[in-house]
Order: C-alpha cells, then sequence, then structure tokens
C-alpha cells in the first residue's frame, strides 16, 4: 500500500502530538506553499487560504493509509476540514503535488487561538527549524480581524435608532 504524502501547517507540526496521533507517520521534511496563507478561523484552529504574494511554511509526512484515517477524525473531516491537493516546493526546489486538510469555507469566521494550541504549533515550528515569523503573523492578522468583526458588531447595535421623544420633551 502506497503511502501519501500530507502537508502540515497546524498542529501537526508539533512532532509529540503526531507520534501520539499517527504513530507510523514519517517526516519527510520543511517545505513551502506559494500563493497561501495561514489564518486562525473557527474555534482559532489554523487554516490556509489562498493569498497571492504570501507563504505558508509547512512540514511535509508520508502518511500510511491508517494515519490518514486518524487524522481525518482529529482534522473532522469531511465536515470541518476537507482535503485537497497542493503543489508545494521542498528544499531543493521541486514541486510536489501532496494532500492538505483546509478548513470548510462554513466555518471561516476569525477566532484567536488558545495558548495551548498556539504554542503546540509554536514549538513544532521550533522542532523543526521553521521560521516562526509566519506563525506570528497569522496571528496578529487574527487579532485585528476579531477587533474589526467586534468593532462592526458593536457598531450595529449603537446605531439603531433610539426611541422618539414624548411629546413635551420630557421622558418617563
Amino acid at each position: 500500500m502506497e503511502n501519501t504524502l500530507y502537508f502540515a501547517y497546524g498542529s501537526n507540526i508539533n512532532l509529540e502530538q503526531m507520534a501520539y496521533r499517527c504513530p507510523d507517520a514519517q517526516v519527510v521534511g520543511p517545505v513551502t506553499l506559494e500563493g497561501w496563507e495561514l489564518l486562525f478561523r473557527r474555534g482559532g484552529f489554523a487554516t490556509i487560504a489562498p493569498k497571492e504574494g504570501e507563504k505558508v511554511t509547512g512540514l511535509l509526512w508520508s502518511i500510511t493509509r491508517s494515519c490518514e484515517r486518524s487524522l481525518d477524525y482529529y482534522e473532522g473531516y469531511p465536515r470541518f476540514y476537507d482535503k485537497r491537493m497542493v503543489t508545494v516546493r521542498d528544499g531543493e526546489g521541486r514541486s510536489l503535488s501532496v494532500m492538505a486538510y483546509i478548513m470548510d469555507e462554513r466555518f471561516r469566521e476569525p477566532m484567536l487561538p488558545t495558548d495551548t494550541y498556539y504554542n503546540g504549533i509554536l514549538e513544532g515550528y521550533r522542532q523543526n527549524g521553521l521560521p516562526t515569523a509566519e506563525l506570528k503573523k497569522a496571528w496578529d492578522h487574527a487579532v485585528r480581524e476579531v477587533h474589526q468583526e467586534t468593532e462592526r458588531i458593536n457598531a450595529s447595535f449603537t446605531d439603531r435608532a433610539k426611541p422618539p421623544k414624548r411629546r413635551g420633551g420630557h421622558d418617563r
């Protein structure tokens, strides 16, 4: 049975977490996905989305069918995350078509990750020598998006028409 090449960009970059979820998975190495950005969405979970001029650095794994079933369960496939083929580039410049989990469009509202989730990803970046600037950028982007959404919601409440005053100018 042939293994699947899987692109991890979130919590599955963390070696201990992947060892728990997929004991038979093998690290292939760091890769880059051009034209995409890392985001935090519903539940504060990581996902990726197309964005020209951006890139996502992640970790390529070779996973067995059993590992893939385990990841399907963990990722909430097919409802919460979909599986898509994306093209990554390895350290030698080779293009590889690989599988990635991408959050379903229905669940794309911005949310901040928990400290535990974020730090688990950060640890995975460090374990694999990946640049942490992209992860920090995704955090900062989520903070701005959540703030903007909060402002928009609050404005919708304050913009509602106030009841008219009673005749004679007296409120009771």
